[in-house]
């Protein structure tokens, strides 16, 4: 679990817009707008053109390519239906037994917004349905529903709250990729939250709360049932969060956030439930297409149950910015600091500090080019006086989004990976892979 981890016409249509715009890092977007807005109006003659807001890369419209999806009374509902071939040259992410395979998948999605003036609600439904040529071990089913809504209670006040469930796999190569010669390992996460929103003049409070249950299913290796459910975990976390406007597209916020986590089965030599909090501080940016997104330092903690888990504390960070020095280019960074679930019996948790770069970039009006570069440092909470054991990865991709036409689009990936580690790791976990993959996507 990660620590760091909206209309009634006139100025707050403009908020709206500016939300979708910008997408909802965290609770930032409409936290931020929506307390910046009485100051937009103050000082409209410092601003940009609104417009601007819409016009980065992948928010800019394209009404010759965009579909419309089907209307049904105040529903709007948009079904698509993918095909992705791939390659890959090191299935299962081992340097000891490097296998290359073809895979195909099926990837339907379907997705149902409401298109009320006030108050809103959505359904997202996707699946995966993946076969290999030759390692039919490999074959793996995914899918995730979510259900999400907005409840404007008055014109400073606004509860909302979502509800999901899905089936997942632990991706080769990844810590909790751990059966090798065994099918993926698959888990069930069910979601849920809810937080409510109030604004004052130029202050805004956002208090909320979520909940995530992940349960793993059992696997056979070598002929033996492997019992997987002391990975099932669960976890509760709290948040507050207050953002003041201090000037046109800027705003200062801090955050709290508390954490309880508890693995569900009686407990393998030590307990590794814990429960931290993470204060941050910081600045948010928000007005035009230029910078967007937030920037925040503070502190971390993390207390173990048993005490031979020792404490994690210390510098608490996170970064989600979007930056579009041109219209045709828009750049991202996102790093952070999180403590994850651990699954690895004996191992409390996982400490990961993260850092990505990603740009898109219009090469034409429809072909969108996406490269990206991700540095992952993963330290596991391991007892005291025990050998440390660290992963690290490193990912590089290339990738490209072509739409032919208002109902198709063409996709193609090719991305490299590396993984390496250090302490009580075979050998065999440190790997090269590269991979291929071409798509095509039909809308309605």
């Amino acid at each position: 679990m990660a620590l760091m981890r909206g209309v009634d016409g006139g100025r707050r249509g403009w908020v709206k817009r500016r939300a979708a715009a910008i997408g909802r890092p965290g609770a930032l977007s409409l936290c931020l707008v929506g307390l910046i807005a009485p100051t937009v109006a103050a000082r409209a003659q410092t601003t940009v053109d609104p417009r601007m807001e819409r016009d980065t890369v992948s928010a800019r419209a394209r009404p010759e390519v965009e579909t419309s999806g089907a209307r049904i009374g105040s529903l709007l509902i948009s079904p698509s239906f993918g095909i992705e071939a791939d390659a890959t040259d090191n299935v299962y992410s081992h340097s000891d037994a490097k296998r290359g395979d073809i895979a195909l998948a099926i990837l339907p999605a379907l997705t149902v917004r409401s298109q009320w003036s006030r108050h809103a609600l959505g359904l997202a439904a996707e699946g995966a349905v993946k076969r290999w040529s030759r390692l039919k071990t490999e074959n793996v089913e995914t899918y995730a529903v979510k259900l999400d809504g907005r409840l404007d209670i008055a014109g400073d006040t606004r509860l909302s709250g979502d509800i999901g469930t899905a089936r997942r796999i632990e991706s080769r190569g990844t810590s909790g990729d751990t059966l090798f010669g065994a099918a993926p390992i698959a888990y069930r996460v069910l979601t849920g939250g809810a937080e409510i929103e109030q604004s004052f003049a130029r202050l805004r409070l956002a208090l909320g709360g979520r909940y995530e249950r992940y349960r793993y299913e059992d696997r056979e290796l070598a002929g033996a049932v492997i019992d997987l459910s002391p990975r099932d975990f669960e976890a509760l976390t709290g948040t507050l969060r207050a953002a003041f406007g201090v000037g046109p597209g800027v705003a200062a916020f801090a955050s709290l956030a508390l954490n309880d986590n508890r693995y569900l089965a009686p407990p393998v030599g030590p307990n590794r439930n814990s429960h931290g909090l993470v204060a941050l501080a910081g600045l948010s940016f928000g007005l035009n297409r230029l910078l967007q997104g937030e920037i925040g330092l503070g502190y971390v903690r993390q207390d173990f149950v048993s005490p031979v888990f020792p404490r994690i504390s210390g510098l608490a960070y996170n970064a989600q910015l979007k930056w579009s020095p041109t219209r045709l280019t828009t750049l991202r960074l996102v790093g952070g600091r999180s403590f994850q679930r651990s699954p690895i019996a004996g191992i409390a948790g996982i400490q990961q500090h993260e850092i990505a770069l990603s740009a898109e970039h219009e090469l034409l009006r429809t072909l969108i080019l996406r490269p990206s570069v991700r540095y992952l440092v993963a330290d596991f909470q391991v007892p005291l006086g025990a050998q440390r054991r660290q992963e690290r990865y490193l990912n590089t991709s290339l990738g490209m989004g072509w739409r032919l036409s208002e109902h198709f689009e063409i996709g193609a990936d090719y991305a490299h990976n590396l993984g390496r580690n250090s302490g009580a790791v075979s050998p065999g976990r440190a790997f090269d892979r590269n991979r291929v993959a071409v798509s095509l996507r039909w809308r309605l």
